[in-house]
């Protein structure tokens, strides 16, 4: 395991460093759009033109005890600015997690803060959304759309993602939730036939298996499609595709997916996020009959079956086959090492990866508290690891110390 190299006192390794001066050293001109009122520099909109990424090398950028604001905005400038990954005409879709209350959804404090830096990009023009489907879980005040106060233990008094929304609409700026739903209706194909959700069907170890993704109206502008994968569609069944893109940025949890020790799927971060961004129906289940196939589902062809290893094999299937997230950001400020709703750590911490399996293992290894969750160690054989691994195996990321470097930034004085 490799470890952050050249520490320097203010916590920011030698790596980094040197990015962060060769991102001053860019044109004046663009200097001058990421000026702010003051007319001093905005590293959040810094785009990282001088550093060019290697597809075979990862990043894994990590800030930790500041506060939730200083957690996200360090982890930003790390990577460069956000517009590293997002244009100011962008649909920006937030695939959070919003299944279960207190840690075991996003938390809020983290999706404002991204989405302040994604509406302070220049000319920004786009929307940002925050989705789930939270499967078949009633729709009540303990998921993360419209947790009540009593649900928001270990997570953001103040808001769920509903009030956050509300408020920025109230000040003007587009800013909406968004829950996917499962659907028994037929699959469409595209745009043009209108909202619904496109359906992937294959043989996977002997088993039919679907995976999908939705195609939705956007809450903001009436007529508007989001198609995850192909972009924006407007103009109804005769209009097409504008060239308006989408891009989603996946904002996992950091939780034991059991009570107490490992179940199933051991760790819930962002390989386990695709879980949320597909059709689950049925629950667990195995079987269902869809467009006339009698199929499985993502989880019924994994840990339905006590397959964790099957389960990353389908989220880098997913990957390849529906659509790329431009980017993972786990919001580890509260880690459930006992699980998603019982006992937490406060860890203040925020990651990012342009994969989700280094993610999760760096997440595992360096950031969950494991004297108090050693089930969870991603170095042993266990359903974390070989969830990593079939994820790995499918042709997404690393866990090999030669192909990642940390990059960290640590607030403690």
């Amino acid at each position: 395991m490799n470890k952050n190299k050249d520490q320097t006192k203010s916590g920011l390794t030698r790596k980094s460093f040197i990015k962060n001066a060769l991102l001053t050293a860019g044109s004046a001109l663009f200097l001058t759009h990421c000026k702010n009122d003051t007319g001093s520099i905005n590293p959040l909109l810094l785009m990282n033109s001088a550093v060019k990424r290697d597809p075979l090398h990862y990043n894994v950028y990590m800030a930790r005890n500041g506060t939730v604001q200083q957690n996200i905005e360090k982890v930003l400038e790390l990577m460069g600015g956000i517009i590293t990954y997002i244009d100011p005409t962008d649909i920006v879709v937030l695939k959070c997690n919003g299944q279960w209350p207190n840690q075991g959804y996003t938390n809020t404090e983290c999706i404002k803060y991204l989405a302040d830096a994604i509406l302070s990009i220049p000319g920004f023009a786009g929307e940002v959304l925050i989705c789930d489907n939270i499967q078949n879980k009633e729709y009540n005040d303990q998921c993360g759309f419209i947790a009540g106060a009593s649900y928001r233990t270990n997570n953001w008094a103040a808001h769920n993602w509903s009030s956050l929304a509300s408020e920025y609409q109230a000040a003007g700026k587009p800013v909406a939730i968004f829950r996917w739903q499962n659907s028994t209706g037929n699959r469409i194909y595209s745009a043009a036939e209108g909202t619904g959700w496109v359906r992937d069907y294959f043989s996977f170890y002997g088993h039919t298996t679907y995976l999908s993704y939705p195609i939705f109206e956007s809450p903001l502008t009436s007529g508007r499609l989001i198609d995850m994968k192909n972009g924006v569609w407007e103009g109804g069944p005769g209009g097409g595709y504008t060239g308006q893109k989408v891009k989603t940025i996946f904002m996992p949890t950091l939780n034991n997916h059991g009570y107490g020790k490992e179940d199933y799927a051991g760790i819930t971060s962002a390989v386990k996020c695709f879980f949320g961004a597909t059709e689950i129906h049925n629950g667990d289940d195995e079987t269902v009959t869809l467009d006339g196939h009698t199929c499985r589902h993502m989880h019924s062809s994994s840990y339905t079956i006590d397959h964790a290893y099957y389960a990353g094999e389908l989220a880098a299937r997913y990957i390849h086959t529906m659509y790329r997230p431009v980017l993972y950001i786990t919001c580890a400020i509260w880690s459930g090492h006992e699980s998603r709703t019982g006992s937490a750590s406060f860890t203040k911490t925020v990651l990012a990866c342009e994969n989700p399996s280094t993610l999760d293992y760096v997440a595992c290894k360096h950031v969950m508290p494991l004297a108090l969750a050693p089930w969870l160690d991603p170095d042993n054989s266990n359903n974390t690891r070989k969830q990593i691994l079939g994820c790995i195996d499918g042709g997404i990321g690393t866990i090999d110390a030669s192909r990642y470097d940390i990059v960290s930034y640590d607030f403690t004085p």
